[in-house]
């Protein structure tokens, strides 16, 4: 099951961020031997395991297609992995929607809307704020990759 050859696992970092679309077409080169495991679920939408089928490299991945349009990869081992499947126990590296944006954003993949109140600008800063209470302005606007003043009026503070 060790022919890494046909899979791009051996290429990514144990912890990767890789562009939707990419130029280079790696997104489509990593999920073309990827097979989902388990999601999580609805309340954390964004966020599945998958086996590769060349190598057998388990993943934890981030699929964060509403700002940023990036994927957020962790290597697992196999004990992680059934925890997650027989327990629904997953690691905490992605089980915030905020930590997905922000390691887009760390990772130079951020995406900028030409329409400065887009509908999911405001529908993110309010799940975010949702999410997380105590939010500051300054978070929302690092996360969005928008300035603080954009961040204010999209949730009218």
């Amino acid at each position: 099951m060790d022919n890494s050859t046909d899979c791009c696992c051996s290429e990514l970092a144990d912890m990767a961020v890789i562009g939707m679309g990419d130029a280079e077409g790696m997104d489509e080169r990593i999920f073309e031997t990827l097979d989902l495991v388990r999601n999580y679920g609805d309340e954390k939408w964004w966020l599945y395991a998958s086996t590769c089928r060349a190598c057998g490299q388990n993943w934890m991945v981030a699929q964060e297609e509403r700002i940023h349009d990036n994927y957020c990869l962790k290597r697992i081992d196999q004990d992680t992995l059934s925890a997650i499947v027989e327990h629904s126990r997953w690691p905490p590296d992605f089980l915030s929607y905020e930590l997905i944006l922000r390691l887009g954003r760390e990772a130079g993949h951020v995406a900028t809307f030409l329409d400065s109140r887009s509908p999911v600008l405001v529908e993110t800063a309010h799940d975010l704020r949702q999410a997380r209470p105590e939010i500051s302005i300054e978070d929302i606007a690092y996360a969005l990759a928008i300035p603080t003043k954009q961040a204010k009026r999209l949730l009218k503070v």
